[in-house]
């Protein structure tokens, strides 16, 4: 079963990934039958769980025990990356 959890009254499907640094990304993804789902917030973590101040460890169980229960608020509608490449 994918993570999935409402944020601002709809669910979505939670997808995440750790940057070499330790903190990580994640995406609220809308959740359709078939095909991909639209990105429709984003999230950065530190490296440590705000809230205990307490390591990931790029452990995404932690990470997940987090993200379940943080506030909506915290959120922010999804935005691309800028290109590394420059223009």
């Amino acid at each position: 079963m994918p993570n999935q959890r409402a944020i601002k009254d709809t669910v979505y499907e939670i997808v995440s990934e750790f940057y070499d640094n330790g903190e990580s990304s994640s995406l609220a993804k809308t959740i359709v039958d078939e095909g991909d789902g639209v990105n429709t917030y984003r999230i950065i973590v530190a490296s440590h769980n705000p809230l205990t101040r307490e390591p990931f460890n790029k452990d995404a169980d932690k990470l997940w025990a987090y993200l379940r229960g943080n506030e909506s608020d915290l959120w922010r509608t999804y935005w691309d990356d800028p290109d590394e490449g420059g223009e």
